[in-house]
């Protein structure tokens, strides 16, 4: 679990990740496999969740099922660059046409943080889960945020980073800012090795005030991405036009 946080309040929400992930039903013992947690603590959580009101119990069947209060919670977020249906379509489509596992992610402070996943159709695919945070120098989902910032605003970033960093640990600001003017340039970002032997090439998503960028992300094995750049760039453009029309039809104020 990501530390510094409240262990009961990570575990219901991991709980609910996993229905989100599964996509069906499931029994407190699928739960605790995919968990990992003690019986009696899968238990405990899953009859929680359900006296809040989460989650449902068919005791014929022993299967627990996520309640429309579930969905509720995040409904008024669909409006928003992050959230909204049309961005995920553009997701799936782009997933689907690439084969590649796609992300979303969203600046938290310094960091990107992964919000969505449409896992990719290869045998050999990137697996990333929700919740994951990435630094914002370095990586492409990182560089592809930035290079909707100034780059007076990169600087001051770069230079919180280094805050606490040892000597030998801190970044040159000017050569942060020097990389996303190349990826502002290209009209994506790439990355290479961040996690090991993972390549990413990224775009952002911005808002249409500009206040909030979300990114989407191509990541897989370093080799096979790099050897599609270019096609997975175009892809990637395709994916972000697929989503401003269906905003444009779907007459939202949000970008």
């Amino acid at each position: 679990m990501t530390e510094g946080v409240i262990k009961s309040a990570g575990r219901a929400l991991e709980v609910l990740e996993v229905f989100a992930r599964e996509r069906r039903a499931l029994s407190a013992k699928q739960v605790e496999r995919e968990l990992r947690y003690p019986p009696s603590s899968t238990v405990m959580l899953l009859k929680s969740l359900m006296l809040l009101g989460y989650l449902r119990f068919d005791r014929q069947a022993k299967l627990y099922y996520p309640t429309l209060r579930v969905t509720l919670l995040g409904d008024w977020l669909r409006t928003g660059a992050t959230g909204s249906d049309a961005l995920l379509g553009a997701m799936q489509a782009l997933a689907h046409r690439t084969h590649e596992t796609v992300f979303l992610s969203t600046p938290n402070d310094v960091h990107m943080q992964v919000t969505h996943i449409v896992q990719g159709l290869q045998p050999i695919s990137l697996n990333v889960r929700p919740g994951l945070l990435l630094p914002m120098a370095g990586t492409a989902v990182g560089h592809a945020y930035l290079s909707t910032r100034d780059d007076e605003d990169i600087a001051k970033l770069v230079r919180r980073m280094n805050r606490g960093r040892a000597a030998e640990g801190r970044l040159d600001p000017a050569a942060v800012v020097a990389t996303v003017r190349a990826a502002r340039r290209r009209g994506h970002a790439t990355a290479w090795g961040v996690l090991e032997e993972v390549g990413a090439i990224a775009r952002a998503v911005p808002s249409r005030d500009g206040s909030t960028a979300a990114v989407i992300c191509i990541g897989g094995p370093s080799e096979r991405i790099r050897a599609a750049e270019a096609t997975l760039a175009r892809e990637l453009r395709r994916c972000t036009g697929i989503y401003f029309r269906a905003r444009r039809k779907l007459g939202g104020a949000e970008a």
